[in-house]
């Protein structure tokens, strides 16, 4: 892999959470908000890959999807393939998906549905775009952190076992 992959690798150790975002407005937002590194997967089609690739490369860092609401298409196509895309993309990495929360009546009236739009277009603003998303990497880098220190645990307890054992014997 040359210099872009290793640029990708050093950006990704730093983080607590990989998170993705739909399109790259949304990922240049989440940076800002997050102070680090947002993949772009550029369309809802290709968030399951993006997942998959960076889950397959950081397995034990956890994925968050911050996916689009596309509401206003509920009733003209009768589907929400933001929504849709970003809880099926989580769930193949045994990730997470968040979405934007507006301000009442926001949503709907004025057609928002990322969190570029819940920083730039809502009342809202930034704020609140650090606080959703910041909670769920907050929430997710904590879980990881137990579960990885959970398998630890079962490491060692055999080896402490068998030190147990080894002095008994001595004895």
């Amino acid at each position: 892999m040359g210099n872009n992959g290793q640029g990708l690798e050093a950006a990704i150790n730093t983080t607590p959470a990989i998170v993705i975002a739909e399109g790259y407005a949304t990922a240049d937002t989440l940076s800002q908000a997050l102070d680090y590194p947002v993949i772009a997967a550029f369309d809802s089609g290709n968030l399951s890959k993006v997942a998959q690739d960076l889950h397959e490369k950081y397995p034990h860092k956890p994925i968050i999807i911050a996916g689009d609401d596309d509401h206003h298409l509920e009733s003209t196509i009768g589907k929400n393939p933001g929504k849709e895309k970003a809880l099926e993309a989580a769930a193949l990495v045994n990730g997470m998906a968040v979405f934007p929360v507006f301000a009442p009546n926001e949503q709907v009236s004025k057609r928002l549905n990322d969190f570029n739009d819940l920083a730039n277009k809502s009342s809202l603003g930034i704020d609140a775009v650090k606080r959703q998303v910041g909670s769920v990497v907050e929430k997710v880098s904590q879980q990881a952190k137990l579960t990885c220190l959970a398998k630890l645990q079962t490491r060692v307890e055999p080896k402490q076992q068998e030190i147990k054992q080894k002095r008994a014997l001595v004895r």
